[in-house]
């Protein structure tokens, strides 16, 4: 069984994409764009993150949420498919401008849309489960069969963290090198490397995405992040209120994740790329025993 090295994974991913930037730029700007459009299209017509007013706009903003990251995610794939193989070598040189729609981008489209399903469906049984746990407490004040009840519900959690960096590290590497969409491929190639990819992820994701909550709070404000009040009701409002300060800053935080996506995409795809170059490899066979 291959592991991962953590170290030169995390550095691979780095270097790649302060070494590739600009052919990283050139491939991506074009759906980069495309993807902007798409976010911004709503606010044209009005704030999409606003409460809606009754039942029937609910469930109209939700069908066209849906359809918006269908199209968001088709654009992203074709994104993936050249910055994928330019990260295992099988693309070599720069580009200016990229835009390419075949079999290989829509493989990709469907293999992510088939994970996501996935996650969807374990997602909403941890919810319903929860759901049905929390109604047998109430009928239960044992303090121990809460607190059973709550480990249940964390267990489940760790188990849906766990299926989620399985299932989605490997994805994209899959399609791309092997021409197939498989989960199972993904899922046996990254075991017993779980604690591994987890630290290779938060060490390449997690800068990015403080640098995108600074990034957010200076936008917005520092009432962004102020802290909630203890009243459900309040605090759900509250968090509707700052999800429509957000939409009132489209325009610049769309602008501030177009300067990101690109140092994102690279660093995602490289380190899976070395996840899967290191863990597809052969193991190395030692020479034969001598004789006598």
């Amino acid at each position: 069984m291959n592991k991962i090295p953590v170290g030169k994974a995390i550095a691979y991913a780095y270097t790649f994409t302060l070494a590739e930037i600009g052919t990283i730029i050139g491939l991506a700007w074009v759906p980069l764009v495309l993807m902007a459009v798409v976010q911004f299209l709503p606010f044209i017509f009005g704030n999409p993150m606003a409460p809606a007013e009754n039942t029937t706009a609910q469930g109209r903003e939700q069908l066209e949420n849906l359809m918006r990251s269908l199209v968001l995610l088709l654009l992203y794939s074709v994104i993936c498919v050249p910055v994928m193989r330019q990260a295992l070598g099988s693309r070599k040189g720069t580009a200016i401008v990229h835009f390419a729609l075949g079999l290989p981008e829509l493989r990709v489209f469907g293999a992510l849309c088939l994970l996501f399903f996935m996650l969807m469906i374990m997602a909403s049984g941890i919810g319903f489960g929860g759901l049905l746990l929390g109604g047998l407490t109430m009928g239960n004040k044992s303090a121990g069969f809460s607190l059973l009840i709550a480990l249940l519900i964390f267990a489940a959690v760790l188990g849906f963290c766990y299926a989620t960096v399985r299932l989605g590290f490997l994805i994209l590497p899959v399609t791309v090198a092997e021409e197939q969409i498989s989960l199972t491929r993904g899922w046996s190639l990254a075991r017993g490397n779980f604690w591994r990819i987890l630290a290779v992820v938060l060490a390449v994701l997690l800068p990015l995405y403080l640098i995108n909550l600074i990034g957010i709070v200076a936008i917005v404000g520092p009432q962004l992040i102020a802290p909630l009040p203890a009243n459900t009701a309040m605090a759900e409002q509250a968090i509707a209120a700052r999800f429509g300060m957000i939409g009132q800053h489209m325009p610049a935080y769309l602008g501030m994740t177009l300067i990101l996506a690109p140092f994102s995409i690279g660093l995602s795809v490289g380190a899976s790329a070395f996840g899967y170059r290191t863990l597809a490899a052969k193991p190395a066979v030692g020479p034969a025993p001598q004789a006598g």
